[in-house]
């Protein structure tokens, strides 16, 4: 009889106690299960945003570095730009200096072989003017040897007592 009494509840859509309280009881575990699982959830999605908001942060000193990165990047090349420049400037300044000492360097080498050439025709005159000094020496050697002789022969011929030419 109990088994036709079970099926008669059932079919009313009734259960018995003791099912019910092992329903009950899965139902408990289940909700238990779903709390835990959700709180999980919950520590997740918390974690996951914590995550987010880190990585916007990451990302936005990542940017702020890269913009800083790049704009000393910048002024670095700004620097080598104006130091090539002037650079530039100062070479070109040095080749002209450089063309203007040459040219200079030209005009004195030319001023000395100038030089060199009148320094070398004064030696050749004055090589001429010690011959031709020389010679009127030797002739006034000879004019003065040719005067004292004369000078004897005069006092000589002049002198009363001495018969004496030399």
């Amino acid at each position: 009889m109990i088994g036709v009494i079970g099926r008669l509840i059932r079919r009313l859509g009734l259960t018995p106690r003791a099912e019910f309280r092992v329903i009950e009881d899965k139902l408990r575990a289940t909700r238990d299960r779903l709390n835990t699982t959700a709180e999980r959830l919950a520590q997740a999605a918390a974690a996951t945003e914590r995550l987010e908001l880190a990585r916007r942060e990451d990302a936005k000193r990542y940017k702020a570095r890269l913009a800083e990165l790049e704009s000393g990047h910048e002024h670095r090349a700004a620097r080598a730009r104006e130091t090539a420049a002037q650079a530039s400037q100062r070479i070109a300044a040095l080749e002209q200096e450089l063309r203007m000492r040459q040219a200079d360097l030209a005009a004195a080498a030319r001023e000395e072989s100038r030089l060199e050439e009148r320094v070398a025709a004064a030696m050749q005159e004055l090589q001429v003017a010690r011959e031709s000094l020389a010679a009127i020496e030797v002739k006034l050697d000879i004019l003065e040897g040719a005067a004292n002789v004369l000078d004897r022969r005069t006092r000589a011929a002049s002198s009363p007592g001495s018969d004496d030419p030399r």
